[in-house]
């Protein structure tokens, strides 16, 4: 598109220059004419003051200026004009037609540098009747053509007039070759103009074939790379045939031994849940247990405030309801307490050996495992206090308030993602466990226990919670429980009078190599 354009350029900018040149051919000639028409008028004006002076007091005015008119004016002839007088106040253009406002057109005149001016033939004869020379192109009415005037005073003993010369602006623009000049011009112009258009349109006819020529190839190239594509396909494909006929071969031999992996890995993951899922049971029973026996512990004051109201009722130190709360007393702290802790010892060891079982078991499951865990040391203070955040705007709105207990720097190796996630499903069991219409308080806390282990307290004490009975159906509370199974973690739920408490115990995991 770059050669249209210079083409095109070039061809305004060649009219431009021809135009300008054409007018400046004009305005020159018209300046070099008034110029020397002026001084042909200050000669004529010269030869006249002479002649007057010769013949003065020998000839009345009038003849005077007959004789002028006949013997200087009449001989000069110019280009379609001549001379002519004028005398001020004295214009007669029946006596002298050669007058040039004598039908001339009182349009506005080019002057001396060939602009136009807004001055007309008013200019000229105020200049002429003030007696001031000058010189200018006109339009005169006859014809609609233009004149080149100049005037000039003649100045003699009681005379006082103008003579002046005109000529044809056309003829002088036709004898001088200024007309031939622009004709050449404007025909040089105009055949270039042709020349340009010519290659304009060759050269967009150019670009619109390369333009189609360019389409059609990238139509082709479109097909091509489409046959290509398709042919690589179907070569892909046969390709893959032939790879999977190969590899189905070496496939069906591996695919008894797969079937024997599968099974051992499905028994020993159904074994690990089961197992795991009992083992969480008995250590919520043990946490009772161990509740339990605590607060039997602690009755040794009740026994002994009996015993004194009491004594304090009988007035003396010594009787059967004395000696009956002192027998059972003995009974109870004495006999009954100490044979529990020695029966929970025992079920601590079976418990033991169940997890060592369990232990065995899991090294044979996570051999079959395809990629090892994910653990990664877990804050469980800041775990905690994130899962306490989100779950604190849906406990508001039930009339539940949540606090936690700072515990950062309480660290374990596990999974944070499902640890987490645990947590707040642990939170959500414990806030849809609450009574409707009823306040209860939610407190959380973390601390590392005396066994290293991590122990997780979220305490639900209050109205909404008092005869509670938390639900644990939620499929991804029971996902993180089983979690909890597979790494020697604790779940456990313990109910009081005051509500019920959730406690989620956990181990580090060995750290990834």
């Amino acid at each position: 598109m770059t050669l249209p354009i210079v083409a095109t350029l070039g061809i305004v900018l060649g009219w431009y220059l021809v135009l300008n040149y054409e007018a400046a051919l004009r305005a020159g000639t018209s300046v070099a004419f008034c110029k020397t028409q002026l001084e042909l008028a200050r000669s004529l004006g010269r030869s006249a003051e002479n002649f007057i002076r010769a013949r003065h007091g020998e000839l009345p005015p009038p003849v005077i200026e007959s004789e002028i008119r006949e013997r200087i004016l009449a001989p000069v002839s110019l280009l379609g004009g001549g001379a002519w007088m004028f005398s001020p106040g004295q214009a007669d253009c029946g006596r002298d037609p050669g007058l040039p406002w004598c039908g001339a057109a009182l349009d506005a005149p080019a002057g001396e540098n060939g602009h136009d001016q807004p001055s007309g033939m008013e200019r000229l004869v105020a200049e002429a009747s003030s007696g001031r020379e000058g010189a200018g192109r006109f339009v005169a009415k006859a014809g609609n053509r233009q004149e080149i005037i100049a005037w000039a005073p003649v100045r003699a003993p009681d005379m006082n007039f103008v003579v002046g010369v005109t000529s044809s602006f056309t003829d002088v623009l036709a004898v001088t070759g200024v007309v031939r000049q622009s004709r050449n011009a404007l025909f040089m112009m105009g055949l270039m103009t042709l020349g340009g258009l010519g290659l304009v349109i060759l050269s967009t006819g150019n670009i619109v074939r390369r333009r189609r020529a360019e389409i059609e190839l990238e139509q082709a190239n479109a097909e091509l790379e489409a046959r290509v594509a398709s042919r690589t396909e179907e070569l892909a494909a046969k390709t893959k045939a032939l790879m999977e006929s190969r590899l189905r071969e070496r496939l069906s031999e591996k695919e008894a031994e797969i079937a024997f992996q599968a099974g051992l890995v499905e028994s020993a993951g159904t074994y690990l849940h089961t197992t795991g899922n009992a083992l969480t049971s008995l250590e919520g029973l043990f946490l009772k247990m161990r509740r339990t026996l605590e607060a039997a512990a602690r009755t040794g004051e009740a026994f002994a405030a009996a015993r004194q109201a009491a004594e304090t009722a009988l007035e003396r130190t010594h009787g059967p309801v004395v000696e009956d709360i002192a027998a059972l007393e003995a009974a109870l702290l004495g006999r009954a307490v100490p044979r529990l802790l020695e029966i929970l010892a025992e079920m601590g060891e079976v418990k033991a050996r169940m997890i060592a079982e369990l232990e065995g078991r899991r090294t044979l499951f996570d051999a079959r495992k395809s990629r090892g865990r994910l653990t990664q040391a877990v804050d469980m203070g800041r775990a905690l206090a994130e899962a306490v955040e989100q779950a604190r705007p849906e406990c508001a709105a039930r009339g539940l308030s949540v606090s936690i207990r700072d515990a950062s720097g309480v660290v374990a190796q596990a999974d944070r993602r499902k640890v987490s996630h645990g947590l707040l499903r642990c939170l959500a069991m414990v806030r849809d466990a609450a009574k409707e219409g009823r306040a209860g308080e939610i407190a959380c806390q973390a601390e590392r226990g005396g066994d290293g282990r991590v122990r997780v307290v979220m305490r639900a004490r209050g109205a909404a919670f008092v005869g509670a009975d938390p639900v644990r159906d939620d499929p991804e509370l029971l996902a993180f429980i089983n979690y909890l199974n597979e790494n020697h973690g604790v779940f456990g739920i313990v109910r009081d009078s005051e509500g019920f408490c959730t406690e989620v115990e956990l181990g580090d995991l060995p750290v990834p190599d």
